[in-house]
């Protein structure tokens, strides 16, 4: 064999590491890709990330390719994943500038998601709790998950557990955050205050605004369980995905104090959640500009453009996976036919 039909024949070479199958130009691919995505978080006179973070961000964008190739079966697809997670520029900016830590937050959930999948409900009930104790602002998962246990696919015990960790942390959180002297401008995150004001009132111990903030989080969540209480749950690819992403958005844009970093789990998400429908390509884009003007915001003082339009915005996406929920489980089709019936009577 001659030197070309020698690499002729390692290019089209395939391997295979368990049931997964892959060419040797799509593990190069991978390489070139990581690569990339360690010099893209060098140029910051920060430095690149700390390496415990890296290992994370890391592992992180390879879950996530491991939960699109069990859902598709798509090589493809799975490695777009892989690549996008890396050089997402939420993924940069919370990593590299901020060093933050919320890529350990969502290498969590991904994996708490992939328990869940494989049917191991007390893994996915001690991934879940851990990051519920982790920060605040992943509270909206919870809500998901009190739709899990409303349709019996958690057991009571499991959801109680989920319950102690998320309402101590809440408690702890904003025990701290009232009494510390907090404003409604001190963090970045298009939410509804940018909307409605985000000026808050002086010379008190406790904002009232964000104590109202609370309480309209906590009922707008208990009504959206009542609704989704009526409907029955979907066993489709996307639907838990959808389920997940609508509950966080969804406290994370009424709760006060939220920051910037909230949007980094929810970039990951719709990352996933596109390469399951690549039809719904608007929702994952709009949620990635949103997410990406309160870093800009936290960086530069300003956004691009008002941070209220980009409330405005997440609202409408928020809004369309609410609905898109709500048809789904059929709870549109029952109130039709209430309707129906009562102008028949």
């Amino acid at each position: 064999m001659n030197v070309d039909d020698m690499l002729r024949s390692l290019l089209f070479r395939r391997f295979r590491i368990g049931r997964l199958q892959f060419d040797f130009l799509e593990a190069l691919l991978a390489v070139c890709i990581t690569g990339t995505a360690y010099l893209i978080r060098t140029p910051f006179e920060y430095g690149p990330p700390h390496w415990t973070y890296l290992i994370a961000e890391w592992y992180l964008a390879l879950a996530a390719a491991v939960l699109v190739f069990r859902y598709t079966a798509g090589r493809k697809r799975a490695l777009l994943t892989y690549a996008v997670l890396l050089i997402l520029p939420t993924g940069v900016a919370e990593g590299t500038i901020l060093r933050g830590n919320a890529c350990v937050g969502a290498l969590l959930f991904i994996c708490a998601f992939l328990f869940l999948e494989d049917g191991r409900r007390w893994l996915f009930t001690l991934a879940a709790a851990v990051l519920l104790l982790w920060s605040v602002r992943y509270a909206g998962l919870l809500a998901a998950c009190a739709v899990l246990w409303q349709k019996e696919e958690l057991k009571t015990e499991q959801f109680l557990c989920l319950l102690t960790a998320g309402g101590a942390r809440i408690a702890v959180a904003y025990r701290a955050y009232l009494q510390a002297g907090y404003t409604l401008t001190t963090f970045h995150w298009p939410n509804i205050y940018e909307i409605v004001g985000r000026e808050s009132i002086q010379g008190q111990l406790i904002d009232p605004i964000a104590l109202v903030g609370l309480f309209l989080t906590a009922g707008l969540l208990v009504l959206a369980l009542w609704l989704f209480r009526m409907g029955t749950m979907r066993r489709e690819r996307a639907f838990l995905i959808r389920l997940f992403l609508f509950f966080g958005l969804a406290a994370a844009y009424f709760l006060p104090y939220m920051d910037q970093s909230c949007g980094y789990l929810f970039c990951v998400l719709a990352v996933v959640y596109f390469m399951l429908e690549p039809k719904e390509f608007p929702v994952p884009m709009l949620l990635q500009i949103v997410a990406y003007a309160g870093y800009q915001e936290c960086f530069n003082g300003e956004s691009m453009m008002p941070m209220a339009l980009f409330a405005a915005i997440q609202f409408l996406v928020m809004a369309y996976l609410g609905v898109r929920l709500l048809q789904e489980m059929g709870v549109i089709r029952l109130w039709k036919e209430k309707s129906l019936s009562t102008w028949t009577d």
